[in-house]
């Protein structure tokens, strides 16, 4: 099994009524359950609303409504899976996909996390 990266990216559910959110976060809860339960979940959490994004070492950008909805990053998950195509098909099942674009990345494998490739 390989690690792989979900990155949550939009704005998704920024407008929705506290019992549609409700409803949302409980198809989400279940799914993330479900991916417990076959030992596919690693990590993930949702991302606070501030921080920073660097343009370069001198520009620092706070993250504010001038950011594309689209290059808003939620959240992140960490999941296990066979190969990129079996982590696809995970991340279709997720119910954020309804609001939400969903990047899938592999998870380096190398001898370990601090060295690189020659």
């Amino acid at each position: 099994m390989q690690e792989f990266l979900l990155l949550i990216h939009g704005s998704g559910y920024k407008d929705e009524s506290p019992k549609m959110l409700k409803k949302h976060m409980e198809r989400y809860i279940n799914w993330m359950d479900s991916l417990v339960k076959q030992e596919k979940f690693v990590k993930g959490h949702r991302l606070d609303d501030s921080g920073h994004y660097l343009m370069d070492k001198d520009t620092v950008i706070s993250d504010g409504p001038f950011l594309e909805p689209k290059e808003i990053i939620g959240g992140y998950i960490i999941i296990k899976a066979e190969n990129l195509e079996n982590a696809t098909k995970i991340a279709q099942q997720c119910p954020l996909i309804d609001e939400f674009q969903i990047s899938i990345r592999p998870m380096y494998k190398g001898p370990n996390e601090h060295e690189f490739p020659k």
